[in-house]
């Protein structure tokens, strides 16, 4: 990293004495070697190497670089962010994964409301989105500074917007889907989309999958999903009919992995339940499938006993059990199998935790350099770092602060090209 950036400063420096008339020297560097010099480079620097010219622009800005970029990136240990916000702001902050030290910030204002909770999107490709129940969804690189402006408001936004309570009699006339046609639904239930990339087009979407409520309305349909593609620009109805009598889990953020969005199911009113599935979204196809959860799950787990997230790019799920113990595996796709990676002591985790045993760990990311891995437990602002030797039972505080959401992030070069 240190030679890159020196012959990136010497590269800027003879630039300058360019334009000034000078030709004290020539740098001669093979294209295809100054695009691997430059690929390498933190990603404010390159921006700034837009202004060398014309070419090394359009270049940047290609898919193909943005790619070859993010793919260095992921081959590192992630950066932490913590996003933190108020009324009318929102801060993100990028930190080393080692040392936490912070890096770099961004502080974004925000549309005023009173009351509405934040909600934050995983990571995807270093974009982040962030909403509120009635608010617009919003798309940020925090690298780049760069963002979309707002996106109209899906329909479940819209209805809560126009009828924010949800216990008043009045039915509504529901927009129509390509399923059932018009139905009156009064109101739905609040939960997170999640947020993906179709593996083999590249476009970015968000999917909004909703329970409708009350559960008694229709005793078949009890859900419907919205899907916004980035590049098409509305949002849109797909057809939630392989879902059956399922509801999700409420109060659960999605996890991507592999072109796919996960979801635990739910009670007829979001609750957990000890017939807890997987529902499985097809970023590319658009279909849903309800499977069974794997075999190391107890068969009759509490969906809040189960823990779904992106772990390194691949599927992790865990289940807490009774003696507060909580094995993590994670989906090799590969090899088409599930691995056991780590376990974990839940009274020893729970000083940092206000004494929590009984709410399953969120693990953030793994660190390749130090073989250890951070835990989360939501709404909880310390983090506990775990070492995974086998013969370790070490634990350690580390961080603690002030953050609404802590996510594993890798700086990008996503937008750059909108």
């Amino acid at each position: 990293m240190m030679a890159s950036m020196e012959i990136y400063q010497r590269i800027l420096r003879e630039t300058k004495r360019r334009r000034k008339g000078r030709r004290e020297w020539k740098v001669e560097i093979p294209n295809d070697v100054m695009e691997e010099i430059v690929m390498r480079l933190p990603v404010r620097s390159i921006m700034r190497f837009q202004a060398v010219s014309k070419h090394w622009e359009s270049m940047i800005k290609t898919r193909d670089f943005g790619a070859r970029h993010m793919a260095h990136q992921r081959s590192k240990d992630p950066k932490l962010m913590l996003v933190s916000y108020g009324l009318s702001h929102i801060r993100f902050e990028q930190r080393d994964f080692e040392t936490t030290s912070l890096e770099e910030s961004l502080r974004l204002k925000t549309e005023k409301i009173e009351g509405a909770a934040m909600a934050i999107s995983e990571c995807c490709d270093g974009l982040v989105c962030y909403y509120r129940l009635t608010q617009a969804v919003e798309v940020v690189n925090p690298a780049t500074e760069k963002s979309l402006v707002p996106l109209p408001l899906a329909k479940f936004q819209q209805l809560h917007k126009d009828h924010p309570d949800r216990d008043m009699e009045q039915e509504i006339e529901a927009i129509t889907d390509e399923d059932d046609g018009p139905d009156l639904v009064p109101f739905i239930f609040f939960t997170r989309f999640g947020f993906g990339k179709d593996s083999l087009t590249g476009r970015y979407k968000i999917v909004w999958l909703y329970n409708i409520y009350p559960a008694t309305l229709n005793k078949k349909k009890k859900t419907r999903c919205e899907v916004f593609d980035l590049e098409e620009w509305r949002w849109r109805f797909v057809t939630t009919r392989p879902l059956d009598h399922h509801q999700i889990l409420s109060d659960q953020r999605p996890s991507f992995a592999n072109g796919s969005l996960y979801w635990l199911t739910g009670d007829e009113q979001g609750y957990p339940s000890t017939l807890t599935k997987l529902i499985v979204f097809d970023i590319h196809t658009e279909m849903f499938q309800v499977t069974s959860t794997p075999p190391f799950i107890s068969p009759d787990a509490s969906g809040d006993k189960i823990a779904l997230c992106n772990l390194d790019g691949r599927l992790c799920i865990s289940e807490l059990q009774g003696d507060c113990t909580q094995e993590f595996w994670w989906r090799v796709e590969e090899c088409d199998k599930w691995e056991r990676i780590f376990s974990v002591d839940l009274i020893s985790t729970s000083s940092w935790f206000g004494g929590i045993a009984s709410q399953p760990l969120t693990p953030l990311a793994i660190s390749r350099d130090n073989n250890k891995v951070v835990l989360s437990l939501t709404y909880h602002e310390n983090l506990v770092d775990f070492d995974l030797d086998p013969d370790s039972t070490v634990y350690h505080l580390y961080y603690s602060g002030y953050y609404g959401f802590a996510v594993p992030y890798f700086p990008s070069l996503s937008l750059v090209d909108f």
